[in-house]
């Protein structure tokens, strides 16, 4: 039955999309140039934070797009949590603690993507998401390594941010989801 299963079933077409978005935004939130002196850890909450700005923007973009933008946006959100629990089994979790420990970092997602999205909406965004940024990195204990680089820090991320919510910005539901996007450069 499993193998006539694998044959016949249709794969839904926003898990696929779903899952090569992810993928991208995985491999870009992995670069280097993020992590080290006066910027983000690297450490698995760093990490995150870095991969939280990038999907921010694509949700924020797919909302453009209505019923359709939303159920991408949906199976996005389902293929990182999944992708979390995935890493929380492989520190030999039992199901309870991985639902325990699952749960406080889709709520700061939750928290981190409204706060992005809303500062992509505002009219001045370099200084909404300078704010943000600011007020994420402190949440994330990450302001002392910065020191006096934090702000210098929070306006290239800012900058970076916006940068890559504009190349999203004339993009078509289906360019998004078949990735044909590109990062813009992170700024030193």
């Amino acid at each position: 039955m499993n193998f006539l299963h694998r044959i016949f079933r249709r794969e839904d077409a926003a898990k696929t999309d779903a899952r090569r978005v992810y993928a991208k935004l995985m491999a870009q939130s992995r670069t280097p140039d993020f992590y080290g002196a006066g910027r983000f850890e690297d450490s698995y909450d760093g990490r995150i934070d870095v991969l939280t700005l990038h999907i921010a923007a694509v949700l924020s973009n797919l909302n453009r797009f209505g019923e359709n933008g939303e159920r991408l946006g949906q199976a996005l959100f389902d293929e990182m949590k999944d992708d979390f629990e995935i890493a929380l089994r492989e520190e030999a979790l039992s199901d309870a603690s991985v639902k325990k420990r699952i749960q406080p970092m889709i709520s700061l997602f939750y928290d981190r993507v409204k706060k992005y999205a809303e500062a992509l909406n505002q009219d001045d965004k370099i200084q909404a998401l300078d704010v943000v940024f600011a007020e994420t990195l402190n949440a994330a204990g990450n302001a002392p390594a910065f020191g006096e680089d934090a702000p210098h820090f929070q306006n290239r991320m800012a900058a970076y941010l916006l940068a890559y919510d504009d190349i999203l910005a004339p993009l078509s539901l289906g360019q998004i989801a078949l990735t044909e996007f590109h990062f813009p450069q992170i700024m030193n």
